[in-house]
């Protein structure tokens, strides 16, 4: 009896989740309820012919409140086996949500902080990598000067003041001017800069 209350007890709660109702399930055993009711049929039957009716009487309540048990035991098993099925679906659905929520929180969040922060950070760049490039095309004009008046005294490019490259290697592949893209947005300019060379050609020609 107290098996079957705690079932009920389980079932009788709506949010029941599935780890509660699998350990419910689990501890059913309808073994012991089956021989209940064996034994209470081998005892009635075994009193048909030589029992009072007193005796008989008490046989027939003995078997009916087994038989009762056990019926109530296959049902709270098949109970909770559907309520079971029902909480993983439920839960998978939950965590599915849950998980939804979460990624959309962050998505408005970054959305916000592109909306707020990229397009001013964006101008920025490219007003940097604009002058960056006026400023080397400015370095390679009076290099080829320096060059031709046969002075040595040339200018280092002035990116790889900064970031220096190792002299294996090509600097121009890893130059940030060549690396860098910037798609154009209503509000700022993309990189590269369409006509660049002419604006470094009249950087040099100033």
């Amino acid at each position: 009896m107290k098996l079957i209350e705690t079932l009920k007890s389980i079932l009788g709660r709506a949010d029941a989740g599935s780890a509660d109702l699998r350990a419910a399930l689990t501890s059913i055993d309808i073994a012991p309820f089956e021989d209940a009711v064996r034994v209470a049929e081998k005892t009635r039957a075994g009193l048909l012919l030589d029992g009072t009716e007193a005796a008989l009487d008490k046989a027939d309540e003995v078997l009916k409140i087994a038989i009762r048990e056990r019926d109530r035991a296959v049902a709270a098993r098949d109970e909770l086996s559907k309520r079971l099925a029902e909480a993983k679906v439920r839960e998978v659905r939950e965590a599915l949500d849950a998980e939804r929520a979460a990624v959309e929180k962050e998505a408005q969040a970054v959305a916000k902080l592109l909306s707020e922060k990229w397009t001013p950070m964006q101008r920025e760049m490219i007003a940097i990598l604009k002058r960056l490039d006026k400023a080397e095309g400015a370095v390679s004009k009076v290099n080829a000067l320096l060059l031709a008046a046969d002075r040595h005294d040339t200018l280092p490019p002035v990116e790889e003041r900064v970031f220096p490259v190792h002299p294996s290697l090509y600097a121009p592949i890893y130059s940030i001017r060549e690396q860098t893209a910037f798609r154009s947005l209503p509000d700022a300019s993309g990189w590269p800069v369409e006509n660049l060379t002419n604006e470094i050609a009249k950087v040099g020609a100033a």
